[in-house]
């Protein structure tokens, strides 16, 4: 390992290491810490561009259908934030390749990553075969770099043995579309204990893998990875909820020990997704919690430092009322910041809505709708360059 590769290790390893903040409170160390992260991050794209970078796996070093990345413990600088369009639910066809998509998500459900409460990653898992595809098709397109977003879903998509932990599984219902499930007590002491062993494992196993780029902040969810999200809108969820003994004191420490979970990831960006936090034991306006919200956009920035990305999910046009004190948090905070669109009956004009991402809130990514495949690759060019121009650090 040559001196230079040396100084990025001590970098990213000290930004981790000296991250520690309470809350909205910035210390002198805090302010360091985050300032060494950022110069990690440049002095990582730069060696990125260059082809100069050591300790990743080399493009197409992993065949189709093959059992693991075979990765060893994180040596290297930070990776790239993903840049321009992403598609939400999986690779995208040939034809978008490159020319309006440059990233995919990987939905993957803990269920089937850790069939057993201390086990193993499982092998040939969704997040392998993706590698595998996304090296495949870097290797056939140099200089493209298409990355990965992994998107684990806890949750209703939580293994039944992390569901009995602290007590049982909670029966809940969404109630946007009536979707009904059980949740694990994701608040409990022994439920985070297992996330961050399901964290701890899938970062030793892919934090040195160049094309997983980011990482979604997942344990305190219910049916998406939308932590803030509490499904206050059918009683009965929120009924089974607090019976089980989730309490909004009892969150605030779930929503920090997941960002703290994600700090065994010393590569990979975090993305943790943002919405105007909903306490179920308080009833109409002071049920929007806009401040506790706030403050776990410094929390992340304060623990994770450059490797938290600000992201929120439902963006549309026009914007939602009630979130635009939040968009603008985002913004004032700045990059990284990634967004996905909401659902194609909500989202409205979609091209709209995407300049709006690039241009007004300074967004690195945006995750495209299902429906984009509806319209030609061309289309999304101009939303696509103007994501490129974006910063991706401040």
């Amino acid at each position: 390992m040559n001196r230079l590769l040396v100084v990025f290790v001590v970098l990213a390893v000290v930004a981790a290491a000296c991250s520690q903040g309470g809350g909205a409170t910035t210390t002198t160390a805090d302010r360091q810490a985050e300032r060494q992260a950022r110069r990690a991050a440049r002095q990582a794209s730069r060696c990125q561009r260059r082809g100069t970078c050591p300790s990743v796996p080399e493009a197409g070093s992993l065949p189709s259908g093959a059992a693991s990345p075979g990765t060893t413990a994180p040596s290297g600088p930070l990776k790239p934030v993903l840049q321009g369009l992403l598609d939400r639910d999986g690779e995208p066809p040939p034809q978008y390749i490159g020319t309006a998509v440059r990233g995919w998500v990987v939905k993957a459900y803990w269920k089937d990553l850790q069939r057993s409460q201390g086990g193993p990653i499982t092998e040939n898992n969704a997040i392998d075969q993706a590698v595998a595809a996304a090296r495949t098709i870097n290797l056939a397109h140099p200089g493209l770099n298409m990355g990965l977003k992994l998107r684990v879903y806890t949750g209703v998509d939580a293994p039944d043995w992390a569901k009995d932990l602290g007590g049982g599984p909670v029966n809940v219902v969404d109630p946007q579309d009536s979707q009904q499930g059980t949740v694990g007590r994701f608040w409990t002491e022994d439920f985070g204990k297992a996330y961050a062993d399901l964290e701890q494992k899938l970062a030793a196993r892919y934090d040195n893998v160049a094309e997983v780029r980011e990482v979604v902040v997942s344990r305190c969810t219910t049916f998406f990875a939308e932590p803030f999200i509490r499904d206050k809108g059918h009683k009965g969820s929120v009924a089974n909820m607090l019976a089980a003994g989730f309490s909004f004191d009892v969150d605030q420490t779930c929503h920090h020990e997941e960002i703290d979970a994600h700090k065994v990831w010393l590569q990979t960006h975090a993305d943790l997704d943002f919405s105007p936090y909903q306490n179920i034991e308080r009833k109409g306006v002071r049920s929007v919690d806009e401040g506790f919200t706030e403050s776990m956009m410094e929390y992340c920035r304060t623990t994770l430092g450059a490797r938290c990305v600000l992201e929120n999910n439902s963006i549309r046009t026009p914007v939602q009322a009630n979130y635009a004190a939040m968009y603008d948090r985002i913004k004032q905070m700045g990059p990284p910041i990634s967004f996905q669109t909401a659902n194609p009956n909500k989202i409205g004009d979609l091209l709209s809505t995407l300049m709006w991402a690039a241009q007004q809130e300074g967004a690195d990514s945006v995750e495209l709708p299902g429906s984009y495949q509806q319209q030609p690759p061309q289309t999304f060019t101009a939303a696509d360059e103007a994501l490129l121009k974006n910063p991706t650090q401040q």
